[in-house]
């Protein structure tokens, strides 16, 4: 079996691009110089957006608190929204993906997440059902730039990342939309026909332009598993490359964590189990540095506080993430239940994360969904 590929086996690669070879851009330069590009606006000139009326994309905003970051990020999420679902259907017309215009959203993404790493995806994880494949499209784009921060990768590197999240499901746009939003268990022709997505994609950019070789593998492969047991091409170990190992990872946690027609959401602690428990299917060393990026106090997960209680991390880190409020259920000093409260975690902090099986929990999933809902 394929082990983990290594950050030190990677070499140069986890942190140039070797198409352009430019230099490693820190966050504080990212920020303090126009790097909109050589068409930027000059100063005193309109506002202007690629996708319906002007709106602002905090390009040159400076790093604030997380409540005026999560304010600005709600704007950039939706121009977002509007440019990926504007993108589908110059597809399902039969026009070109003109990725020019996807520059400025990559570009505000990467400022939004610069400026502060959870506002932007704890947002776009809040989506309906009916949206899920747009705005999924928006999501990965950002947990792949938060990845692509957190190893390292200089600056013209994250911007073809990020274009790879936002197009990695363009082939959809080919799926009749009754299979996309079927309720029910496809059948085999139409999880066929679903399969298809990857290659289709993939047809659908590699005659752009100036495209990046990274975004074609990511749009056709971030379906394969390193196991080989992935599609269309059933890869497996060094075949696949980095960049397709993050946007599996990335592509995977945000599935898992959202509403579906047919099937409800997980918390993002179930979601992080998952892939833990399927080492063999995705690279647990860039998985490590995914939760980094998430944080480890994330929904769903089992922590111990400083008062000895044992505890369940509720789904309102938007509040302060870094004390979320916390359903306690049972002590830790003597494993006894005690009745279920919720509580705050500044006065009380959170000491540690616990392994369920350490406690001999019974029904842990139940149990943890119980204990979820105290947050509604």
């Amino acid at each position: 079996m394929d082990q983990p590929r290594q950050p030190f086996d990677l070499a140069d690669n986890w942190g140039r691009d070797d198409s352009r070879g430019a230099p490693s851009t820190g966050a504080s330069t990212f920020l303090a110089e126009d790097w909109r590009g050589p068409d930027a606006p000059k100063p005193g000139a309109p506002p202007r957006s690629a996708f319906g009326k002007a709106q602002p994309l905090f390009l040159r905003a400076r790093p604030a608190s997380h409540a005026e970051e999560l304010d600005r990020a709600k704007g950039i999420v939706e121009v977002a929204r509007e440019a990926i679902t504007e993108t589908f259907e110059q597809v399902r017309a039969g026009r070109p993906v003109n990725t020019a215009d996807l520059a400025p959203i990559i570009n505000a993404i990467i400022a939004s997440i610069t400026r502060n790493a959870s506002a932007l995806p704890s947002l776009a994880r809040l989506k309906e059902k009916h949206e899920y494949t747009y705005m999924h499209s928006v999501t990965v784009c950002g947990l792949m730039v938060a990845l692509a921060q957190e190893l390292k990768f200089e600056l013209a590197l994250t911007r073809d990342i990020g274009l790879a999240g936002l197009l990695h499901d363009i082939g959809k746009a080919t799926v009749p939309a009754d299979i996309l939003d079927k309720p029910d268990a496809l059948t085999r022709g139409e999880a066929e026909e679903m399969r298809q997505h990857a290659s289709r994609g993939y047809q659908l950019l590699k005659d752009l332009p100036d495209i990046p070789k990274l975004v074609l593998e990511v749009c056709k492969h971030h379906h394969e598993r390193p196991d080989g047991s992935g599609y269309p091409d059933q890869l497996a170990g060094e075949d696949l490359s980095v960049y397709v190992r993050m946007a599996a990872i990335c592509d995977v946690y945000d599935a898992l964590t959202s509403p579906r027609v047919y099937k409800p959401k997980w918390s993002p602690g179930e979601a992080i189990e998952y892939l833990r428990t399927n080492n063999e299917k995705f690279d647990q060393q860039i998985l490590s540095a995914f939760v980094r990026t998430i944080g480890a106090f994330q929904p769903g997960v089992l922590v111990r506080l400083r008062s000895d209680r044992l505890g369940v991390i509720l789904d309102e880190l938007h509040l302060d993430p870094l004390h979320p409020a916390v359903a306690v259920f049972r002590t830790a000093r003597d494993n006894r239940p005690i009745s279920w409260q919720r509580v705050g975690t500044n006065h009380d902090p959170i000491i540690g994360i616990e392994r369920p099986e350490t406690w001999h929990l019974d029904d842990w999933t139940k149990l943890r969904n119980d204990l979820l809902a105290l947050s509604q």
